[in-house]
């Protein structure tokens, strides 16, 4: 139907149907592009002319791996595959705030308990779920998003090893189900269930 390829490699890319509260693309179907060494908005409501809302890049790149959207569309949490390894930081989340599309704006850096390296990271309600390699999937609340605070309400480590920043361990995190129940995908061990305790 349609291609797109003036800004390069798209690594990982999130779609969506636009109702954020940039009335301007409401109801558009709008492309979140990680793409290597940057991010992309497209509009990508007609696949046969894509129109390029904007780009974007922030300090420390080392290679834009996957981002996701806050359920209000009104934030955008982005992790960067090879920072830790590149500059020695804790695992890093970069938010932004994506309050118009044309414009975004970077608004904060949440940093890990480790130097272990983020991979996928996905929202739902106001938690997001991180598959952070060896150190496993990190559930962060991000309730006070707009204010620049979030906090890491539990984990589930599926590599115990350590927290090195390594390509091992928990590779993807789906938080999706119903039930509650949680899929960790992890490069070593396999398949994990999990679901919230205390509940």
């Amino acid at each position: 139907l349609g291609g797109y390829s003036l800004d390069g490699y798209t690594h990982d890319a999130q779609v969506i149907t636009y109702n954020g509260p940039d009335i301007d693309y409401t109801g558009r179907e709008v492309l979140v592009g990680s793409n290597a060494n940057k991010v992309v908005i497209l509009d990508v409501t007609n696949k046969s002319t894509i129109i390029k809302i904007a780009e974007f890049d922030y300090p420390q790149i080392g290679y834009t791996h996957q981002g996701w959207f806050t359920d209000d569309q009104r934030y955008f949490l982005l992790g960067d595959e090879e920072d830790e390894l590149d500059f020695g930081i804790n695992t890093r989340t970069l938010v932004f705030d994506f309050l118009d599309l044309d414009n975004p704006t970077q608004i904060d850096n949440y940093y890990g308990i480790s130097n272990a390296i983020d991979h996928n990271g996905y929202v739902n309600n106001n938690t997001f779920y991180l598959a952070n390699y060896r150190a496993g999937v990190r559930i962060i609340d991000i309730t006070q998003i707009e204010n620049k605070s979030m906090n890491e309400i539990g984990y589930f480590d599926s590599y115990p090893e350590n927290n090195n920043a390594a390509f091992d361990g928990a590779w993807s995190v789906f938080p999706f189900f119903e039930s509650g129940n949680i899929i960790i995908s992890d490069i070593n061990r396999g398949l994990f269930v999990i679901r919230k305790s205390g509940t």
